[in-house]
């Protein structure tokens, strides 16, 4: 067998492969014994045809299932012989077989680049622990205390006031136009009838909100202002607005007190919930904080390092990454008129997300390697326990997914990019 490479690119090259008759004949007498067997031919039992007369008959089934075979054998070879680093077959140019005088074959193959080791041994980074102070602790349990807040009803005499919940009616207009008349769509600042809304200068228009403040159930007033902010339509920025405003209902903001506050996160007392609150926070802070540095681990590493990237590999990180931008974005209330509207700008950020990650990896594997870092089987099992729950599976079914998709190699690839994190992240800690 004769192979033939060269090197079309940083990371690609072209393969030629020449296998003489004798290399090629078994994987040939295979296909003809396998259709002598199989094949059916009127006026013949099954396993009793000819050999002529089954090449004659299953010609082109026989010449495409040879030249298939030799192509998956020798593809095999060249990655064995040629200690190839294969990312992607590309294409195959050309294949031709005949049985006098074997098989030639030619692979475009995209190939790994060639990574220096980066220098991992001596990172200009510490990791500093966080401290959760106690004014940290006491804002998160007033927030915690806020989120079980209840609304009371009031008597006739209560004026509302700030965090208070009021339900209004309200009928805005501009130079005496209706505003939905002016612009369409924005009947949720025109008007509206027992609109509840807190008092709040972070909810509905902040103009009216204030003036809010004091107002008792009956009251009515009217509010004039100029529209400004750019979260505004162009035709109502810098507009006279007049709206009338009057007040159905107001409702007392109470917090709990401590003992319905404990009552409902079922503890004892106060100090349990500080130091449950603290170690918590403390957890968080810590997980934080370690994102950052190994964010500077990565920075370090890459450095002033610059490698090509196999481009079919590229292009499937880009759409890896793009569809993960759009699910974040959809997520996020984007339609798909400003994803469209902003899509040379999503596609030139994706592309570049996708080369710092696909080198990112590229190099921890480069450490992974002079660290002789392996994964273990227990190791994939562990990562699909722990991950099963995420995605609504259990690990059975999580792992025959992964499989049905041929991802197993890229899962080990992922926990090993992850072991080797950890590694690092270790030894500088």
């Amino acid at each position: 067998m004769k192979i033939d490479t060269v090197s079309l690119s940083p990371c690609q090259v072209k393969v030629t492969v020449k296998a003489e008759a004798e290399e090629t004949r078994p994987d040939y007498d295979a296909v003809i014994r396998h259709f002598v067997q199989k094949g059916k031919v009127p006026g013949f039992r099954a396993g009793k045809v000819p050999v002529d007369v089954v090449k004659r008959t299953f010609g082109s089934d026989i010449r495409e299932e040879v030249n298939s075979r030799l192509v998956r054998t020798l593809f095999a070879k060249v990655r064995e012989q040629e200690n190839i680093k294969v990312v992607t077959l590309v294409d195959i140019e050309e294949a031709r077989f005949s049985p006098e005088t074997g098989m030639t074959v030619t692979f475009v193959i995209d190939v790994e680049p060639a990574v220096d080791t980066p220098n991992y041994k001596r990172i200009p980074v510490k990791f500093v622990a966080p401290a959760v102070t106690d004014a940290e602790v006491d804002g998160q349990l007033q927030r915690i205390r806020e989120a079980f807040t209840q609304y009371e009803a009031t008597d006739a005499d209560y004026a509302a006031g700030y965090d208070d919940l009021v339900s209004l009616d309200f009928d805005g207009r501009v130079n005496g136009q209706p505003i939905q008349e002016i612009v369409p769509g924005t009947a949720g600042i025109s008007e509206g009838k027992a609109h509840w809304t807190l008092v709040n200068s972070e909810r509905f228009l902040p103009q009216i909100v204030a003036e809010l403040v004091g107002m008792k159930a009956g009251e009515g007033k009217t509010v004039e202002f100029t529209f400004e902010g750019d979260y505004l339509p162009d035709a109502l920025k810098n507009q006279p607005a007049v709206y009338a405003l009057t007040v159905n209902e107001v409702r007392r903001r109470k917090l709990p007190t401590d003992d319905e506050l404990l009552l409902k996160m079922k503890l004892t007392d106060m100090e349990e919930f500080r130091t449950i609150t603290h170690e918590r926070l403390t957890d968080a802070a810590t997980a934080e904080a370690k994102r950052k540095f190994e964010a500077e681990i990565i920075a370090h590493l890459h450095g002033k390092q610059e490698f090509d990237l196999p481009q079919s590999q590229l292009e499937e990180e880009i759409n890896e990454t793009l569809h993960r931008m759009a699910e974040d974005a959809s997520r996020r209330g984007m339609t798909k008129e400003d994803l469209e509207k902003h899509r040379a700008e999503i596609v030139e950020r994706a592309t570049a997300t996708a080369k710092w990650q696909l080198r990112t990896r590229y190099l921890l594997n480069a450490v992974a390697d002079a660290e002789n870092v392996e994964v273990t089987d227990e190791e994939v099992n562990k990562w699909i326990e722990d991950s099963a729950p995420g995605y609504q599976l259990t690990p059975i079914q999580l792992r025959a997914r992964i499989e049905k998709d041929g991802r197993m190699a890229d899962l080990r690839q992922q926990v090993r990019t992850r072991k080797v994190l950890d590694y690092l992240v270790n030894s500088l800690t």
